[in-house]
C-alpha cells in the first residue's frame, strides 16, 4: 500500500483553499454571454424585417429579392408561398416570398 500516502498528499494539497472559480475564466463566460446576447437579439431584429417586408410584398409594391432583383409584385399566391414581379423590361418571372428582402417602394394606396 505504498499508493496510499502519496494519495492522502494529493488530498491535501489539492484543496488549497484558493477561490472557487478564478477570476479570469469568470470574465471570459460574462464576455460569452453577452456576446451570445448580442447575436441573438441582432437575428431576430433582421428575422423581424425580414417577416415584415415579405408582409408588405402586395400587389403593386415594388420589391427587392434576395439576389437584388428589383421588380413590381404583379401577383401573390400565399399558398404556394409565390408572388410574379414585373420588371422594368415587362417580363415576369416567378420568385417565393421568403426570396423578398426590402420594400422599396410600398403599393400606392387609393385615396377616397
Amino acid at each position: 500500500m505504498n499508493a496510499s500516502p502519496y494519495y492522502a498528499q494529493l488530498l491535501a494539497t489539492a484543496g488549497g483553499g484558493g477561490p472557487a472559480l478564478d477570476p479570469f475564466l469568470l470574465i471570459m463566460i460574462a464576455i460569452l454571454v453577452i456576446f451570445m446576447v448580442l447575436t441573438f437579439r441582432r437575428g431576430k431584429k433582421m428575422r423581424d424585417e425580414q417577416t415584415k417586408a415579405r408582409g408588405g410584398a402586395v400587389v403593386g409594391a415594388q420589391v427587392v429579392t434576395a439576389g437584388g432583383i428589383v421588380g413590381t409584385v404583379v401577383t401573390r399566391d400565399e399558398e404556394a408561398q409565390r408572388v410574379t414581379l414585373e420588371f422594368s423590361s415587362g417580363d415576369r418571372v416567378d420568385f417565393l416570398i421568403g426570396a423578398i428582402q426590402q420594400v422599396v417602394e410600398p403599393a400606392a394606396t387609393p385615396e377616397d
